[in-house]
């Protein structure tokens, strides 16, 4: 309960006792004098309180008040027995019908509070002006607002399309208006995705609610970018597989031809390294064929850092994460995005002897950052990295950011020559701490 609702109840007691003893006073005058016609009706005024403010106690209060009139008029004006009886029978019957209303009223005004204070979608309640004069606590959590922060706030002010939520409210004010895509702002700062329906609700105000569909949108947005990629990531994948294939076949020709010459194990052994390429391929392959058929989630980054990690032999190379409790949304190939960052730190050409992961949490989003300790890269190599076209890192970075792209997620290699140092921008309404 407020402070202004506290003081208000305190009063009311007052006002009661107050108004109802003035009337008593005034029919004692005024039976003194011989007016006994007009001034029993300002009796109604206390009863009438009484009943609305407390409907369960309301008619004793009636027929406390008309005992006492009855008392005061029988000694004053005997004779006037029959005509007070019947005022005293009005006073009564009009206190307990203005309690009973009154608990009918206040029992519709609970179930309103109840549907207001519970529904699981927001409400708003908008004045002609399309400010808002109340919101329910599920409108207030969808903007990360405080309790009554929205009261007295433009709707438009809070939309990322002020002139948009203007239209929507005229259009609502006339007429029902169902599910219509309106954003607003987070006090993050992050835009909130909802689908919002209104209509008039009398005297010049709009009920609109409010659905969150952030995550649905997302995923929608995320499965769309997923699906404009799939087309080049198929055509490279099939360009690397069919390469190997080449060259395993030409090996093994070349082996046919020079059995028993002693560079035949060293052949072999190249055989064998591009059977082994050839299948991690087909690992990676197999991911991004389901690459926009699922769609994103949130995800834990250490459990897609460790999952990527058993698919990495990192020898003599020490991997160290600490993520804490951070979470990413992403598709869900984010080990195998994560895979190849740790299979070129770890790779022996790097030089690295330690790579460490770290994450961090802010108002603008997440960084995670994955850095080793060994030659770095090239100044020269910086601006190709990412490129999807064989060279010194192979097309496996260029296929993580495509997977990490779809949430919005953005890689940048930051390193200053000692070392690289990947670093991943995360949006902030992608991430959180959990």
């Amino acid at each position: 309960m407020s402070i202004g609702t506290a003081r208000q109840g305190a009063k009311r007691p007052v006002l009661v006792t107050g108004t109802a003893l003035l009337a008593l006073l005034a029919n004692l005058v005024g039976l003194l004098v011989g007016v006994t016609v007009v001034l029993p009706h300002l009796l109604y005024i206390p009863i009438a309180l009484a009943g609305y403010w407390y409907p369960r106690r309301g008619p004793l209060i009636a027929v406390a008040i008309a005992a006492a009139y009855a008392a005061m008029a029988l000694i004053v004006t005997p004779s006037e027995w029959l005509s007070i009886g019947a005022r005293v029978v009005t006073l009564v019957v009009i206190g307990a019908l203005i309690a009973y209303l009154s608990r009918r009223l206040s029992s519709e005004r609970e179930r309103y509070h109840g549907l207001f204070d519970h529904s699981v979608a927001g409400i708003l309640v908008v004045d002609g002006d399309g400010v808002i004069r109340d919101a329910n606590p599920r409108a207030v959590a969808l903007m990360g607002r405080g309790e009554g922060e929205l009261e007295g706030t433009p709707l438009a002010s809070v939309s990322d399309d002020p002139a948009f939520a203007a239209g929507f409210l005229a259009a609502a004010a006339r007429g029902p208006v169902k599910e219509v895509g309106l954003d607003l702002i987070h006090a993050e700062r992050r835009s909130v995705h909802c689908l919002a329906s209104g209509a008039p609700l009398g005297n010049g105000l709009t009920v609109v609610t409010l659905a969150d569909v952030t995550e649905e949108r997302m995923a929608r947005d995320a499965l769309a970018a997923a699906n404009q990629t799939m087309a080049s990531l198929a055509m490279i994948l099939d360009c690397d597989l069919t390469g190997d294939v080449v060259a395993l076949d030409a090996c093994l020709v070349r082996a046919r031809e020079t059995t028993g010459d002693p560079g035949t194990p060293a052949l072999l052994e190249r055989i064998s390294d591009l059977v082994a390429a050839v299948a991690r391929r087909i690992a990676v392959s197999r991911e991004f064929r389901l690459l926009g058929t699922r769609p994103p989630a949130w995800q834990a980054v250490r459990a897609a850092l460790d999952e990527a990690r058993t698919q990495v032999e990192p020898g003599p190379v020490a991997v160290r994460i600490e993520v804490g409790s951070l979470e990413v949304y992403a598709d869900p190939a984010l080990p195998v995005a994560f895979y190849q960052f740790l299979h070129n730190a770890t790779r022996p050409s790097t030089g690295a002897t330690a790579v460490e992961i770290t994450g961090s949490h802010g108002p603008d989003g997440c960084r995670i950052v994955i850095e080793d300790n060994g030659i770095g890269v090239p100044p020269g190599e910086r601006d190709g990295l990412f490129s999807p076209s064989e060279g010194r890192y192979g097309r496996g970075l260029f296929l993580a950011r495509e997977i990490l792209g779809i949430t919005g997620i953005q890689i940048a290699e930051e390193g200053t020559g000692t070392g690289a140092r990947f670093v991943f921008t995360v949006p902030p309404d992608a991430c959180r701490i959990t």
